[in-house]
């Protein structure tokens, strides 16, 4: 009996992530797949209906349970806005990430109701992040806080910053983060 197989891009629409994350899903060998002669992906499609329904499952779960993904390469930094996190909003799960790259493909998985994001970060800085997830109809829609001990010029070297997202300098406040996720 032969398996049924599907694209990456009928996986990617199954799972709403872009072709992309799939691709690297399979690198990571989150998914079983194989290419043909011509070189192309072919996933076994019962294996992308599990993780469906996995993402389905975790999604039930954590129903009315706000998350919340931390990007920020410090340790320290990470660890005092991990703190600030849990005391404005303890019943959240929260994630924490220290590059971009892992976090992107976290947030393809299980996105986040909330994206806390250092702008520099190794790899794929904050704003590259942002870019990508905009880009996926299934992660448009979080709400983002960017961070950045740059100011001025040194800020200038990371492009434009997307509108609508507020913009902390750090060392953050509880006060202002707060302020920045009362919407």
């Amino acid at each position: 009996m032969q398996r049924k197989t599907i694209t990456t891009a009928q996986a990617a629409e199954r799972l709403g992530v872009s072709p992309q994350t799939i691709q690297k899903w399979v690198d990571a060998g989150h998914l079983p797949a194989w290419k043909t002669m011509g070189g192309h992906r072919r996933l076994d499609a019962d294996a992308v209906e599990r993780m469906v329904a996995e993402r389905r499952a975790r999604i039930e779960a954590a129903d009315g349970i706000e998350s919340i993904m931390l990007v920020e390469d410090d340790p320290v930094t990470a660890a005092l806005i991990e703190s600030q996190l849990s005391d404005l909003r303890p019943e959240a799960r929260l994630r924490v990430f220290s590059d971009g790259f892992t976090a992107l493909l976290d947030a393809g998985r299980d996105v986040p109701d909330w994206l806390i994001t250092d702008i520099d970060l190794p790899g794929l800085d904050g704003l590259q992040m942002i870019r990508k997830l905009r880009e996926n109809p299934a992660t448009q829609k979080m709400r983002i806080v960017l961070a950045t001990s740059h100011t001025g010029a040194s800020l200038e070297r990371f492009g434009p910053l997307p509108e609508g997202i507020p913009l902390l300098i750090k060392p953050l406040t509880p006060e202002a983060l707060a302020a920045a996720m009362a919407g």
